[in-house]
């Protein structure tokens, strides 16, 4: 609660460069590039572990590239796709082309996600759409190498309250542990906006499982306010941050199985992304830029220690998953209970005994499991701001930690970078268990190997 309050009283008035301005042409350059990654086809959607078919588009997929390259010539990429994860094999090959293309180092280029659960299932796409994704996604980083200008940057920081809920403390008013929005602004030499990155964690997941079109979700709104606020020629990119327990505010059991929500719809996720765009355009004339940001970025492998137990044997897991099968059967044949919170919950139960089972067998059959795996870690800094690129759906308290610990006061994190690992609980959250805890493969101690990882490259970079 202090960490709130310190946020709101000194935050929306947060004023940052890279360093005092400097006159005369900047010594950085700063590219953008923005191109379409929607399939051309209606393909398996991704997200709810739903197997529908999208049906058409309602709006644009996209790869959104920022390239900075610094006075001594280090160049980094930051990428963000309109997708709900990405495998490390694509992320490998999108390195690769955009490196054979500029020459830029495939260790400073970061590839990130949006977590839109809207999008394409990619692994199971088919290799045309995989070729396609792989080829405009490395488009983006090029157009942005291709334009770069020198350019002035500048970041800063507002809150956003009512936009991320914590998803499993609804019960206890669902505040956002860290609703931070990180800013960055790039203009051109003589001061003129070309772009603004913005940075918060919040799953894209507002439209249930119901939607069968594509679409960027809420950040899509968030985007097009403020385009429609500066410019359409102006770049506008949403990086997801630690958001493993956060969405706009409903359980994710009770998405799973399909309650109906009034809130899942465009009408209310455009009143979500309108307050972003809101609060961005609000922070963003108090934002000083620089030509002279110094441009760092470092890379590294660390081991994460895989999950060594789980709360229930495989006879158990059988057993109370077998208990709750005929429930919502017998319940549905009684008057007035289809559409109720009585049958709601006890679906409920019949998906977390389910999912439970799953991962019993998947812990117990399996043999010999890793007893670690090994996950990369990226650090950028720009300026006196550094960005930690963290893998998968880290909680959001881990990174209101890396946070809190960094020696930047300007510290943001990047979700769901370089390959796709899942979810992240901390580890008080393994004692309560349900669904992000139950279906995780880390032990309970790898939320601290992700902070610690964090702070470690946040370290390479400070020097």
């Amino acid at each position: 609660m202090l960490r709130i309050s310190a946020l709101l009283i000194t935050l929306l008035s947060f004023i940052t460069g890279c360093s005092p301005d400097h006159p005369g042409t900047p010594a950085i350059k700063a590219g953008l590039g923005e191109t379409v990654i929607t399939p051309q086809e209606n393909l398996r959607m991704r997200g709810f572990a739903r197997s529908q078919v999208a049906t058409g588009t309602h709006d644009d997929l996209h790869a959104r590239s920022l390239v900075i390259e610094g006075g001594d010539g280090t160049s980094v990429v930051m990428m963000t796709l309109s997708l709900c994860s990405l495998a490390r094999e694509y992320v490998e090959r999108i390195r690769t082309a955009i490196n054979e293309q500029t020459g830029i180092p495939e260790t400073n280029i970061l590839i990130s996600c949006n977590h839109t659960h809207a999008g394409p299932r990619v692994g199971r796409a088919g290799e045309q759409y995989q070729t396609f994704l792989i080829k405009q996604a490395a488009a983006s980083a090029v157009e942005a190498w291709n334009n770069r200008i020198p350019a002035r940057i500048g970041s800063g920081a507002t809150v956003v309250m009512e936009l991320g809920r914590n998803r499993r403390r609804l019960l206890y008013g669902g505040l956002h542990p860290d609703p931070e929005v990180g800013i960055i602004k790039i203009e051109d030499a003589a001061g003129n906006l070309m772009g603004v990155l913005f940075n918060y964690g919040c799953h894209p997941s507002a439209l249930d499982w119901r939607n069968r079109l594509y679409s960027e979700d809420w950040p899509y709104y968030a985007i097009q306010g403020i385009k429609k606020a500066l410019g359409e020629n102006i770049w506008a990119a949403y990086y997801q941050s630690a958001e493993g327990d956060i969405n706009v505010g409903y359980s994710a059991e009770l998405s799973a199985v399909g309650a109906d929500m009034p809130i899942r719809n465009y009408e209310y996720i455009e009143i979500k992304g309108n307050q972003m765009a809101d609060a961005v355009l609000d922070a963003l004339p108090d934002i000083k830029t620089s030509g002279d940001c110094g441009i760092r970025a470092a890379t590294g492998f660390f081991d994460y220690p895989t999950r060594e137990s789980f709360p229930v044997t495989l006879k158990q897991a059988e057993n109370e998953s077998a208990a709750v099968q005929k429930t919502p059967a017998a319940l549905e044949k009684k008057e007035n209970i289809e559409g109720t919170r009585l049958l709601d919950k006890v679906r409920v139960e019949v998906f977390q005994t389910g999912q439970c089972l799953r991962t019993a067998r998947r812990l117990y059959s399996s043999g010999n499991l890793p007893e670690t795996m090994s996950i990369e870690h990226q650090a950028i800094r720009i300026g006196d701001t550094v960005f930690a690129a963290v893998p998968g759906e880290v909680f959001s308290e881990i990174g209101l930690k890396i946070k809190e610990e960094s020696p930047f006061e300007k510290t943001f994190v990047i979700g769901l970078a370089n390959g796709y690992g899942g979810y992240m609980p901390t580890a008080r959250e393994f004692i309560e268990g349900n669904y992000e805890v139950d279906g995780c493969k880390y032990s309970p101690k790898a939320g601290q190997v992700c902070a610690d990882s964090a702070l470690e490259l946040i370290r390479r970079v400070e020097k």
